[in-house]
């Protein structure tokens, strides 16, 4: 296919796989704040007395910002080398999320099963 049809392809992979975040965060943040919030306790400790959203809010940008960021990162070049060898843009940007999955969870075992 000529370069043209290559990039046009990679737009729509990438949006393709920018939906697949989306809709990961979407479902985290439903479920999140579908939760109860707890009764009254001790909030002496710092942190201690944070609702669903704050704790939420919290959790991502401490590392949840970094890790989408990340993930973005990877994806973008995963897609990259994708999208010349799969005709579909949908099939190329599932696929390229599905491979960012799995490198970040051989990472994540690879850097738990080094602390113990």
């Amino acid at each position: 296919m000529d370069e043209a049809g290559a990039r046009g392809r990679y737009g729509r992979s990438l949006s393709v796989a920018l939906g697949w975040y989306a809709t990961l965060v979407a479902a985290v943040v439903v479920g999140t704040l579908s939760v109860p919030s707890e009764p009254p306790q001790d909030c002496s400790a710092m942190f201690s007395c944070l609702s669903p959203a704050e704790s939420l809010a919290l959790a991502g940008l401490v590392w949840g910002a970094p890790a989408l960021i990340g993930a973005l990162v990877v994806t973008a070049v995963v897609n990259a080398l994708l999208v010349r060898r799969i005709s579909s843009a949908v099939l190329a940007g599932t696929a390229s999320v599905a491979v960012t999955v799995a490198l970040a969870a051989v990472a994540a075992g690879a850097y738990l099963g080094g602390r113990s």
